[in-house]
């Protein structure tokens, strides 16, 4: 696949063109940005174009030559990708073997290509002892080897290994260009593609994946919250944190109402309507934006950042939930009480 079928990141693409038709070629590279936006995809076709056997005089791969097929199936002998052990379900991680594989690969000189390439996906997942295995390779690397280290926390990363790469930061694509693809790619209406566009952040990885039917469900059944149909007494607050608490629906419950806060925020700005997800619910949003200030709005979706923060200290879920209904429904629905 072409750079051209990369959606967004133009300029990263453009400056790694340039440094290919220059021949000024760094020996490690740091692809910076959030998750799902598609530094991956452009950091394979970087290391495709580099390794691709047909000279198209646009610094990029032709996806017909030999190399590009082997590339394409992962069988390119000039080519490594390692990523977290996925057997560490809760917290995965690169381990030094890994690493111990990295430096046995680029020991040895190119079978086929001028250089040997190396993509470490979630770089910031090293531990500490492969980190430093690989912060020694970086610091006399092979002439004919090149790294691409990808990270959605680069400062997670030891800062001596990052001061050994040349960064390269993404920003997610335009929402235009994710609503535009989604139509294109998954038949999808363009209202359809905007909800999902929208509520993946224009992150492109995450919005292939989500389906929109099944958001829309959730959305229906979510919003309900934020809008007083379970919040209307005290005592309801309690029973809807008591069984979410003991639910595994949580997360999604946090997700829902951070994006129904946020539209809320939104149309106490100057009315925006852009960016609202909700626009079916609109409405009813307009009509709760009126009776609420930024202020509360704000301190509601800390709260929301706490109690996500909380789950992973096992914060007393219950009561978290407890106080955070309590001050939903007096920020929200007091006045109207």
């Amino acid at each position: 696949m072409p750079f051209t079928d990369i959606i967004g990141h133009a300029l990263p693409i453009e400056w790694l063109q340039r440094a290919i038709q220059a021949n000024r070629l760094a020996h490690a590279y740091l692809f910076a940005g959030e998750d799902a936006i598609g530094k991956q995809y452009t950091a394979f076709q970087f290391a495709q174009a580099l390794h691709c056997e047909t000279d198209l005089g646009i610094s990029d791969a032709c996806g017909r030559c030999r190399s590009c097929h082997q590339m394409i199936a992962h069988t390119h002998p000039d080519f490594l990708s390692i990523q977290p052990d996925q057997e560490q379900t809760r917290h995965p991680q690169i381990k030094i073997e890994q690493v111990r594989e990295i430096e046995h690969h680029i020991i040895y000189r190119p079978l086929v290509a001028q250089r040997k390439i190396c993509l470490i996906n979630d770089a910031d997942q090293l531990t500490t002892a492969a980190a430093n295995a690989l912060l020694k390779t970086l610091e006399e690397p092979p002439d004919h080897s090149m790294f691409i280290l990808i990270t959605s926390r680069p400062f997670a990363l030891l800062p001596t290994v990052r001061s050994r790469c040349c960064c390269v930061r993404f920003s997610p694509p335009t929402l235009h260009q994710v609503i535009t693809h989604l139509m294109k790619t998954k038949n999808l209406s363009e209202a359809e593609a905007r909800f999902i566009a929208i509520f993946s952040g224009s992150h492109i990885g995450k919005a292939l994946q989500l389906d929109y039917a099944e958001l829309h469900n959730q959305q229906q059944e979510w919003y309900g919250l934020l809008q007083g149909n379970s919040a209307q007494s005290l005592s309801e607050c309690f029973d809807t944190a008591e069984r979410l608490a003991k639910s595994e629906q949580v997360r999604d419950m946090l997700d829902w109402l951070w994006h129904g806060l946020r539209d809320l925020l939104l149309l106490t700005i100057h009315g925006a309507q852009e960016h609202i997800l909700a626009l079916d619910h609109l409405t009813a949003l307009q009509a709760l934006a009126q009776q609420t200030s930024q202020r509360v709005l704000l301190n509601l979706l800390d709260e929301l950042q706490t109690l996500e923060q909380g789950m992973q200290r096992n914060l007393n879920l219950q009561l978290g939930l407890e106080r955070f209904f309590l001050h939903m429904h007096e920020g929200l629905h007091r006045s109207s009480s």
